[in-house]
């Protein structure tokens, strides 16, 4: 009985690996930070819409302690780190996070998002692949690429692409309520599913940094011009100066909506 335990312990990690991201109640709650050099994000929870109440809970809570979303938080760093239009940035993170949906490392929220039937169609391909490869020692990323394409071949040629929901991101100022801050702004993120909507919100804040006396000169100049170009100061400095241009800009889209 015992070996079997083992056995039945080790299936089951295994199955959890391949679904990258998603754990037994070891995931990311609510309040969870992260940070970057010029950025700090929280994740703030999940909302469902188009769906009745005792569903939607059941979902919000799998996704908010089952699954880690440390990786789009680092994505959503990496477009934020060069936005200089929030509609750009939406769109460019948008597709990257699609992009991602259908890799290897976005696999385990993809599985998340599909229908139920979806989910035990995947759960058996899985366990058939592992019955028929039991000497083999196959990766994560090898398991995928085997189920993607026996999905294919199974439904005649239809793309798993289209197994990836719509995404949209929005990026907006915090007026009012306790999270109200000039350098704090709400990013939510909707995964538009067949059945149902999932929104993952995350409250975002841009650093002020201070750390040189070139930082603190280029904040005062930042707010001032508004390209760095038309300085004459060492090249260095411009980009320093840029920097600060769009520190400025993030601080001045929350006292223009604010006033």
């Amino acid at each position: 009985a015992y070996n079997c335990l083992i056995h039945f312990y080790k299936r089951e990690r295994a199955i959890m690996s391949f679904f990258s991201g998603l754990s037994f109640n070891q995931g990311t709650n609510p309040g969870f930070q992260k940070t970057s050099e010029q950025f700090g994000a929280c994740f703030e929870g999940i909302e469902c819409e188009n769906v009745a109440e005792n569903q939607a809970n059941d979902v919000k809570i799998k996704l908010e302690t089952c699954y880690n979303w440390s990786q789009i938080i680092d994505m959503m760093f990496g477009s934020l780190e060069y936005i200089c239009d929030a509609s750009d940035f939406e769109d460019d993170l948008q597709d990257e996070i699609k992009d991602w949906l259908a890799s290897v490392d976005g696999w385990g929220l993809l599985f998340t998002l599909l229908p139920f039937e979806f989910q035990q169609y995947f759960l058996l391909m899985y366990y058939h692949i592992n019955m028929n490869h039991q000497e083999d020692d196959i990766s994560n990323e090898d398991m995928f690429y085997r189920i993607k394409a026996m999905y294919e071949s199974e439904t005649q040629g239809l793309p798993f692409s289209d197994l990836i929901p719509r995404v949209e991101v929005k990026l907006l100022l915090m007026i009012g309520g306790p999270k109200e801050h000039e350098r704090r702004k709400m990013l939510l993120i909707k995964f538009n599913g067949s059945n149902f909507k999932r929104i993952a919100k995350f409250s975002v804040e841009k650093k002020r940094l201070r750390r040189t006396l070139a930082e603190i000169a280029a904040e005062v100049v930042g707010q001032m011009v508004e390209d760095s170009e038309d300085l004459e100061i060492p090249e260095t400095l411009k980009e320093v100066v840029s920097d600060k241009i769009g520190d400025a800009d993030w601080v001045a889209d929350y006292w223009l909506a604010k006033f």
